[in-house]
Formats: C-alpha cells, sequence, structure tokens
C-alpha cells in the first residue's frame, strides 16, 4: 500500500470496510437507510467509495455496527485522509472539459496507487508511454483550438509517467496497428517507438505486441486499464469510450477482463517479438 495514498483510494477502502460492517451485522443497504435516516443513494455512495465520509455519519455508523474504539479511531483517520484536498494540479484544469471530467473520474488517484497497472490499447500509444511530441500532435487533433487543455493534458500526463517509472509496475498489450498508424510524422514515430524500446530494456515497462497476422481477436477497438490495487482496495477496471472513462470495480466483472487479458496475452508476440517489431517500425519510419 501506497505510504501517502490519495483521498479517492482512502474513499474506497473505507467504504469496503463499512459494506463488510454492514454484511457481517447481516443488513442491507436499505435498512441501514432507513434505521439511520439516510437515502439509500448515500449509503451506496459512501460504500462504493464515491463519496466521502463525514464525521457526523461516520459517528452514527460506528454507534450503529458497534465499532470497538480502536478500529473506530482508524475508520475516523480514514475519513480525515479522505475528506482531504485533492493535488494542487487539480484546480489548474479547465472546468466544463472532457480532461476535466477524466481528472475528476478518480483513475488518476488510483492509478498512483496501484500494485500494478495492465493496459490494453488497439488504436495509439497508451498515454503513459507517449513521448512530448507524440502527446501534442495527437492531443492538437482533439482539441486544436484550446491551448490551455493542451497545455494541462500534456503537464498531468508527464506527471503520472514520473510517479509509474518510479515503481516499474506497467505492463501493456498492444494492436501491430498502433505501430503503423502514423501520429504527427514519421519522426515523430520513430522517437515514439524508440522510447518504447528504451523503456522495455530499462525494466520501466513490458509492452507486448498483437500482430497483423493474428487477425480478429476480441480487443480491436477496445481500450481499457486494470487497475490491481493490492492492500488498497478492491481491484478495477477503467474502460474508455467516446462517453469518457467507465470504472468498474464489480469483482466478476474485473474477472471478466482478466479473463480477456490471458487471451489478448496469448495472442500477441513474444517479448523478443514484440521488441523485433517495434525496431522494424523504427527502421521503417527512418527510411
Amino acid at each position: 500500500m501506497p505510504d501517502d495514498p490519495t483521498p479517492t483510494t482512502l474513499r474506497r477502502q473505507l467504504g469496503a470496510r463499512l459494506r463488510q460492517l454492514r454484511q457481517e451485522a447481516g443488513k442491507t443497504a436499505q435498512q441501514v437507510a432507513d434505521d439511520l435516516r439516510f437515502s439509500i443513494s448515500k449509503v451506496s455512495r459512501m460504500e462504493s467509495g464515491a463519496r466521502a465520509v463525514s464525521e457526523r455519519d461516520l459517528s452514527s455508523l460506528i454507534v450503529y455496527f458497534g465499532i470497538q474504539p480502536e478500529e473506530a479511531d482508524r475508520l475516523a483517520e480514514t475519513a480525515r485522509g479522505a475528506r482531504r484536498r485533492r493535488e494542487a494540479w487539480v484546480d489548474v484544469v479547465p472546468p466544463s472539459t472532457e480532461f476535466q471530467r477524466f481528472v475528476s473520474s478518480g483513475f488518476v488517484d488510483l492509478e498512483r496507487d496501484a500494485a500494478y497497472v495492465r493496459e490494453f490499447n488497439s488504436g495509439v500509444v497508451p498515454g503513459l508511454l507517449q513521448t512530448s511530441e507524440y502527446m501534442k500532435a495527437m492531443m492538437l487533433q482533439a482539441e486544436p483550438d484550446d491551448r490551455d487543455v493542451l497545455d494541462a493534458a500534456i503537464s498531468v500526463r508527464v506527471g503520472r509517467q514520473e510517479r509509474l517509472s518510479r515503481r516499474g509496475r506497467y505492463s501493456v498489450i498492444i494492436d501491430e496497428a498502433v505501430l503503423a498508424r502514423v501520429v504527427g510524422s514519421p519522426a515523430v514515430m520513430d522517437e515514439q517507438l524508440q522510447s518504447i524500446i528504451d523503456r522495455c530494456r530499462a525494466g520501466v515497462v513490458e509492452v507486448r505486441v498483437i500482430p497483423f497476422s493474428a487477425g480478429f481477436h476480441p480487443g480491436l477497438n477496445s481500450v481499457f486499464v486494470a487497475l490491481d490495487m493490492g492492500r488498497s482496495g478492491p481491484d478495477v477496471v477503467f474502460i474508455e469510450g467516446l462517453v469518457g472513462f467507465q470504472q468498474v470495480d464489480n469483482a466478476e466483472t474485473v474477472v471478466r477482463f482478466e479473463n480477456v487479458w490471458q487471451d489478448l496475452l496469448s495472442r500477441s508476440a513474444s517479448r523478443a517479438e514484440s521488441h523485433a517489431l517495434l525496431s522494424t517500425y523504427c527502421e521503417t519510419y527512418r527510411a
């Protein structure tokens, strides 16, 4: 578990424990809501970690479940941490943008606290591996007239890369189409793919490529990130699409994504073959 977990992670930890206490007491969420005069939505959002738990509400729950003083103190400390302000960079993200909604989703916090991160992308180089020139070329296509959004997005992404590279806990599967699709220019692609090769050699990331010869596979047109939270809380999967990020932490669904990951891994080239494929494309872009 991280030394200084983010408020998002602390909310999920507290919520998971409250759900466990309710189940151990043989109570339904509706019963808790009725007994404490909460709304069912409030109970659900507290247990899922979607909202912080106020000091007053936690005191009511501690009495309701008969929690012993030692654990009550731990829960109160967790709740205080979950209510603290988020990192300062959140304040500089332009409001009312898709990027602001992404930052507010909690994904960046959970990614930071995850024990291991696995990502599949069939369209572009994943953000945590992108060079600055690749980022700029891609983002200018998405937000061509909004320099504030572009600068904020690049700043946040660079910060995410720095935190991840310090811990070496990242695995990626990409489709060969990602290597073949030119973003920016051949020079940008050459730099980008060489950067991936260098990161693989440094042990920062493991990258596997699904070659065109594999044909159709279940990950086509998909983007997802699976976060193994370790002792920080329940595992979670984020699925990216046209309507933004969807968070999934239902245990059954998380297992389904684990199965998809294993299927994609079985269709991928080996590490050595994947690196050779990356090198081949580099040579092509240099020609």
